[in-house]
This record gives structure tokens, C-alpha cells and sequence, in this order.
């Protein structure tokens, strides 16, 4: 950590010594210079008075002569003295302008800026690396939901666009090498108030170095990592890395659960979208003949998808030879001519993918195939998302764009295992259960995508120790988080999706689940139930009214009074009984 203070004393030292040499040959004349006091008899000046006339001269003050009226002699000193404090002053000055000019120390400036800003940290933060796309979607997303973050990235110009964003609050950002230990623990990898750590960078070595970091200096940290490719995925998964996302992988299971279970897929994404976005339509896929163009990493992850289905059958086009395929099924050419397409039989297919790394490839391909075949189906792979203009007027019916499949991966991760878990379970339920419960969920916030978190009745959760130890009755149900905790009776619009209960997980829990200590509850809703929720978790007031529907006293002392009544109520209510009996 360079210190500003004494990296600014080391730069200006020249000029500093130059001022202290002016001053002190200026001192030392006016010292040794003798003077005339107001009864004409010759006197010498003081070191302390000679210091305080140069001090407020050389600085062009100019107070007057003192203690008395100086001679010729000293006069003459004293504009030598002027006009070398002001050479002197005119150098530092300079000195200190050039610095504030220089690259290096404003570099040391905004590092130890990014170190202070890390230190004084409060809240639970995401140490993000790599700002690209998926970079900026996360934060976007992050921002929105008021979590902190932490940004580093190898290319200046693009940590540059940090300060440029339009954040709610002042983010660190830092340009460095992600991969470097020292830096990942400077940026708050070891710091308590850390979620998680993002290696979501272009480079696979430096992402599988972040997990490598993580696993070492905090292994019970949330990791999170990007790969493109098996063995580096694997390598990653060897490290503890919770959750490593191969874009590719993920697509073609997405395709797949397209093609097998549209509904399910439908409301798997719809978990995944980012909370506020419209619900996205359904996709279907129709099943016949497919025509690829671009048999690269993504094409490869469709074709695999496509071949899992028995009425399917694919033509590939590639500029590329590609020797472990049929020469009856594949066309060697780039796929934008009408000859090309027509060789694979665009005319008549029933669906297309286009998957070149270049976006005017695919964007040439979707054209000349449309005026062969209007009535194709088209998956289209969007490389930069700058070009969502040109492919929304493209119109395809499914648009993959790499950093948003990155980044709903990555947010599922960071928002909830239990999300997580639930995701990868509902893909293993019938269509009829997935379209009933997304049905609910349009529903529920007016065809927009929900908010999701999970509420833990735990030690942590002093409402719910109150509810289970202190008033056991009545026993706390799942029905007590659908009432509203400012108007009893009125019902929230939240939906529990999963239960943990006892390391088992229960989807769809009825609402007259029991519930025990140290339950873990999945829900999706709107801001309101999130809130109520947050408040019957931490007060234990709000609990008890959603509980019993009666207004319980906010202090210690009150709760105390209320109980007291309450037990000299039961008593007398039981002698009363008693008498009445005898």
C-alpha cells in the first residue's frame, strides 16, 4: 500500500529543501545584518523575529519594519530575500501542479482510495471481477436492489466506466489483474462483510485463479465462476467453486428443457430473469428438420440438445471442415449465401440457429433464410448486446445473448441456494404442475417477474425464537407469512415455493405447514410481502400480530406487563371455574 504523504514529501523534495535553504540564508542576514533602535544606538535582531519579518514578507504580506526602521543595509537584504522567496515559492508551486498532473501518483491516489473506500465497508458486499457485459448487467441489477459491490477489471477503459455509471452509491473500483492474491485480498475477498466473489472475466486462467484464491484465503465463501470450457469447469469445481457457469452447457440445457418441457423451462426463466422484467412468452421449439449455422462451441451445445429428440433431424453449415460429422449432414460454407442454405434444406425446415461469433454473420444468415423459408422458427445468438437493436428488427423468436445467460446464472447463484435448488427440482415435475404454478406466479405480480428471498427460523431470527420458546401457542404456521403485519386478515402476494425442513426440501408447502425451529422458507412475491416479511423477522411485535391478530406492546417492560396480565387472567379465570364447580 503506497503511502500518498510521504510518496508526495519523496516528489517535492528538491523544491522543500530549496524553500528551507531560502529561508534560512534569509534568516541568518537579517541576523547578522545590525540595525538602529528608536534611540539611535545599533542592535541585532533576534532568530525569532528575523524568522516571523521573512515568514509574512516572503509571502508578500508585508506587515512593516520591525522593531524599528530598518537601515540601508538591511533594506537592501531584505528585496535580495523578496525576490528569492518568490523564485523559491514560483518552483515549489510548479513542483506541486506537475505532480497533481502525473499519471503515477494519480494512479497511487485512486489506489489508496480504492483501499479506504474497501476498508470502510459496513454492509455485505460482491466482489466482482470483470466488467464486461455480464459485469455490468450484475451491478445494474446489484444497484437496483441496493447491494454494495466491488469492481476490478485488467482494462482501464472499462473500470473508467464505473464512475461514469449512474449507481445510487459511490462503488470501489480498482484496474488490476483479478488473478493476483494480494489484490483480491486488498479488494475485500477476506473481509467479513464479503458475500461472494464473481470470476466472471474473458480469461478462463484468471477466473480459475479467482476460485483457486477464494478456496485458499476463504473457503466458505460464495464463489462464483465463468468457464467455456470441461476441463477448466472441472478444475474450478476441484477448488470448492459453489457455482461455475459454462455459458454453453447452459444454454443447450436450456434448449433442451425448451424442446422436452416448454412450460417448465418457461418458469425456470422466469426465476431467473431479473426481478421487475415483463414475463417472457413461451418457448417452443418445434420438432423436424434444423438447419445450423456455425458449428462452434454454442452450435455444438444446441446440436447436442436437438439430438437428444427422436424427431429431429439437423443439417449443419460451417466454414470450418468438420470431420467427426456425416458429409451427409454437413455443408462446409459461412451459411449467408442462399446456395449454402438451400444445400441444407432451409426450404424446408422448421427452425434455424444461427451461431457464429459475429453478430453480421448471424444477422445475414436470419435474412437470406427468411426469404427462403418465412415461416422458420429462428434461434439467433446476440454476441454484443450493443447490437439489440439490429436483432430486435430481425425479430428471431428466441435470442441468446452470452452475458445475460451468464448473468441470470450468475444472480441465481448470489440470490438464493434455495432458488437454486428449486430451479434444478422443477425440472424433474410434469408439465401440468409447472404451467399450474406459473399460471400463479403471472398471477401474482401482474406478469412481471418477482422478487424471490428465503426468511431461516433460526437463532439469528429473534422473532422466531420468541414465537417457539417464549409463546410456544399458537404454533407458528406457514399461513402466519401470508397476512399483511399493518392490517391483520389482508393477504400478501407471495407464494412459499420450497420448505427445508430437517435437509429435506418440500416444494409447495401447504399453508398449514407447522413450522419448526430452524426451517428455512423459499418465497416470491412482491416488494410489500418481502418487507413484512424482513419486519416479522426482526421484531418480535410484528411476529405476535401476524400470529394473533392483537397488537402486541413494543418494550421489554410492556411485553412483560401484557404476560402478567394475561397469567393473572388464566388464574382468575380458573378459580372462578373451580368455585363454580364446587
Amino acid at each position: 500500500m503506497p503511502n500518498i504523504f510521504f510518496l508526495m514529501l519523496r516528489r517535492l523534495r528538491t523544491p522543500i529543501i530549496t524553500l528551507i535553504l531560502i529561508y534560512a540564508i534569509s534568516v541568518m542576514g537579517l541576523v547578522m545584518i545590525p540595525g538602529v533602535d528608536d534611540q539611535g544606538q545599533p542592535y541585532r535582531m533576534d532568530f525569532f523575529h528575523a524568522f516571523y519579518f521573512i515568514s509574512y514578507t516572503a509571502t508578500t504580506i508585508g506587515f512593516g519594519e520591525i522593531p524599528y526602521p530598518f537601515t540601508n543595509a538591511q533594506r537592501m537584504w531584505v528585496v535580495i530575500c523578496i525576490y528569492l522567496a518568490v523564485v523559491g515559492w514560483t518552483y515549489a508551486l510548479g513542483s506541486i501542479f506537475a505532480l497533481s498532473r502525473d499519471q503515477a501518483f494519480a494512479k497511487a491516489m485512486q489506489y489508496t482510495r480504492f483501499i479506504n473506500k474497501v476498508k470502510n465497508f459496513t454492509e455485505p458486499f460482491y466482489l466482482i471481477c470483470g466488467y464486461g457485459q455480464t459485469g455490468r448487467l450484475l451491478c445494474k441489477v446489484l444497484d437496483e436492489q441496493n447491494i454494495r459491490f466491488v469492481v476490478i477489471d485488467l482494462r482501464e477503459e472499462r473500470i473508467n466506466e464505473v464512475a461514469l455509471a449512474n449507481y445510487h452509491f459511490d462503488a470501489p473500483y480498482h484496474a488490476g489483474d483479478a488473478g493476483n492474491p494480494e489484490l483480491l485480498k486488498i479488494a475485500g475477498l477476506s473481509q467479513p462483510y464479503c458475500k461472494g466473489v464473481l470470476g466472471i472475466t474473458g480469461d478462463e486462467n484468471t477466473n480459475l485463479a479467482i476460485a483457486i484464491s477464494a478456496y485458499v484465503l476463504r473457503p466458505k465463501l460464495l464463489s462464483i465462476c465463468r468457464s467455456k470450457n470441461q476441463a477448466i469447469s472441472d478444475n474450478m469445481a476441484s477448488f470448492g467453486t459453489n457455482k461455475v457457469i459454462n455459458m454453453f452447457e447452459a444454454v443447450g440445457a436450456q434448449f433442451h428443457l425448451a424442446l422436452h418441457a416448454p412450460t417448465a423451462s418457461q418458469l425456470k426463466t422466469i426465476l431467473s430473469d431479473f426481478p421487475g422484467n415483463p414475463i417472457p412468452e413461451p418457448i417452443v421449439p418445434p420438432k423436424g428438420h434444423w438447419v445450423i449455422v456455425g458449428y462452434g462451441r454454442f452450435g455444438r451445445a444446441v446440436h447436442a440438445a436437438l439430438n437428444l429428440e427422436a424427431e429431429i433431424t439437423v443439417h449443419i453449415i460451417d466454414p470450418e471442415p468438420q470431420p467427426e460429422l456425416d458429409p451427409n449432414v454437413f455443408h462446409l460454407a459461412l451459411g449467408v449465401d442462399a446456395a449454402s442454405l438451400k444445400a441444407a434444406g432451409i426450404e424446408h425446415a422448421v427452425g434455424l440457429l444461427v451461431s457464429h461469433d459475429h453478430d453480421a454473420n448471424n444477422l445475414s444468415a436470419i435474412a437470406t433464410a427468411r426469404i427462403l423459408n418465412p415461416n422458420l422458427f429462428i434461434v439467433a445468438r446476440q454476441n454484443l448486446a450493443s447490437n439489440h437493436l439490429l436483432f430486435e428488427a430481425f425479430k428471431p423468436n428466441f435470442t441468446s445473448i452470452r452475458s445475460e445467460v451468464v448473468a441470470h446464472e450468475a444472480l441465481r447463484a448470489m440470490a438464493s441456494p434455495m432458488l437454486s435448488r428449486f430451479v434444478n427440482r422443477l425440472e424433474h415435475q410434469d408439465e401440468a404442475w409447472a404451467a399450474a404454478l406459473t399460471r400463479k406466479v403471472e398471477a401474482l405480480c401482474e406478469h412481471h417477474i418477482p422478487d424471490h428471498w428465503s426468511i431461516k427460523l433460526d437463532a439469528k431470527n429473534i422473532a422466531a425464537v420468541h414465537a417457539f420458546l417464549a409463546r410456544p401457542s399458537p404454533h407458528l404456521r406457514l399461513s402466519h407469512f401470508a397476512d399483511s403485519v399493518l392490517e391483520h386478515g389482508k393477504s400478501l402476494r407471495c407464494i412459499a415455493l420450497m420448505r427445508q425442513h430437517a435437509g429435506e426440501d418440500i416444494l409447495l408447502p401447504s399453508d398449514d405447514t407447522e413450522l419448526s425451529f430452524g426451517d428455512e422458507i423459499l418465497f416470491i412475491g412482491d416488494d410489500d410481502a418481502w418487507q413484512s416479511h424482513e419486519a416479522m423477522c426482526s421484531e418480535i411485535s410484528m411476529l405476535e400480530y401476524a400470529r394473533t391478530g392483537k397488537e402486541q406492546p413494543q418494550s421489554w417492560l410492556f411485553r412483560k406487563i401484557a404476560t402478567w396480565r394475561e397469567v393473572r387472567a388464566m388464574g382468575q379465570s380458573i378459580s372462578t371455574e373451580t368455585i363454580s364447580s364446587d
